[in-house]
């Protein structure tokens, strides 16, 4: 049995696929069998599939499965991936990230050393393709899918979950607790999320070990348009919006949810205020701007 499936779950990105799919070709420390590249094409109207069949046929010593998935959406991609794949574990990554050399064999080396660890997750680092921007601040980096909690590996504690971009799974996970829920994260051109918290919510009532891997490290790039106040926004109020569907999925009372934004809200203004005291202004403002976006999409609202 294959050991891991890289999973790319992909939707127009004919510009970085090719990039993502190179990192996988030239990992370090693996051998023949050790892994596998799954693609699932979610109704790409770009070259996706040429590239994807260009690579397959390119590069024969390693075992690519190419599959398509008619329903749109990011998790019915998540779940096509899931069922063709053969590894013993399932690694889910980005079509517009790319893996460090040594990612699969650090993967690989700690579930093999560590037996009783049903999941993991790792670091996910920014790649910018332009400079950095003058609102950006750590504490928006997951905006644009950064993830660096702690430096050395630990256990998540049940508040806590592994991020979309670099999430890493024992396929009987998901014969135990099902699959992703289609309600929940990208469709399309459309801001969604939270199918990955809800997942390991599901995981974790069975009390499952899931660990912190910073070694693991994937980089997630970030074009121009990313870094423009329409993407933010959208991004911002699909945060509040997913997690309004995923309250009302999982019967959570919305209560704890307004208790837990009244604390963000708090934080938010001491940081604002921070920024505003040491001259940062546009960090101080993009907090409170996409605290407010949150709260319209918790509403329901654009």
């Amino acid at each position: 049995m294959v050991k891991l499936s890289a999973i790319i779950c992909t939707y127009n990105r004919e510009k970085y696929l090719p990039i993502a799919l190179d990192a996988l070709i030239n990992q370090k420390g693996t051998v023949k069998g050790d892994f596998e590249i799954v693609i699932i094409n979610n109704n790409s109207t770009d070259k996706t599939e040429e590239i994807s069949l260009s690579y397959q046929k390119k590069y024969t010593e390693i075992t690519f499965v190419y599959a398509t998935e008619s329903k749109q959406g990011l998790s019915h991609a998540r779940n096509k991936g899931i069922e063709v794949s053969n590894g013993e574990l399932l690694a889910f990554l980005d079509d517009d990230a790319f893996a460090d050399e040594n990612y699969i064999k650090d993967v690989l080396d700690y579930f093999e050393l560590n037996k009783h660890i049903k999941a993991v997750g790792g670091r996910i680092l920014l790649h910018f393709e332009t400079q950095k921007p003058a609102w950006y601040t750590n504490y928006l980096g997951s905006l644009l899918g950064y993830f660096n909690p702690w430096e050395e590996p630990r256990l998540f504690n049940k508040k806590q979950y592994p991020r979309g971009s670099n999430m890493v799974y024992k396929s009987e996970l998901f014969k135990k607790y099902g699959v992703f829920n289609p309600e929940l994260g990208r469709i399309g051109a459309g801001m969604l999320g939270s199918e990955e918290k809800e997942m390991f919510q599901r995981i974790y009532s069975g009390n499952e070990a899931i660990y912190y891997l910073p070694k693991a490290v994937i980089y997630h790039m970030v074009p121009v348009e990313r870094t423009l106040t329409p993407f933010l926004r959208r991004q911002s109020v699909g945060v509040g919006k997913s997690e309004r569907i995923r309250i009302l999925t999982t019967k959570v009372g919305f209560t704890k949810k307004i208790i837990e934004e009244i604390i963000k809200w708090k934080v938010s203004f001491f940081l604002f205020l921070f920024y505003m005291f040491t001259f940062r202004p546009a960090k101080g403002n993009m907090l409170i701007r996409f605290r407010y976006w949150v709260f319209l999409g918790l509403r329901g609202k654009e």
